[in-house]
């Protein structure tokens, strides 16, 4: 997600096609400290997933 973020890191969001995943844990198993514009980022991609979500579904109606 973020060049800030240390290798053993990971953030990520993604739909897989029935449910918005989501996995946030740092290099010590530990939650992650986020910056303000790691948020932002987040937020961003989280709201990506959920309009592909809204949007199969739609399709699914």
């Amino acid at each position: 997600m973020s060049s800030n973020l240390q290798t053993k890191e990971r953030l990520d969001a993604w739909f897989d096609g029935s449910a918005i995943c989501v996995i946030a844990v740092g290099s010590h198993g530990d939650p992650l400290d986020l910056t303000d514009h790691e948020v932002e980022s987040f937020i961003q991609e989280l709201q990506k997933c959920l309009k592909e979500s809204q949007e199969l579904k739609n399709q699914l109606h």
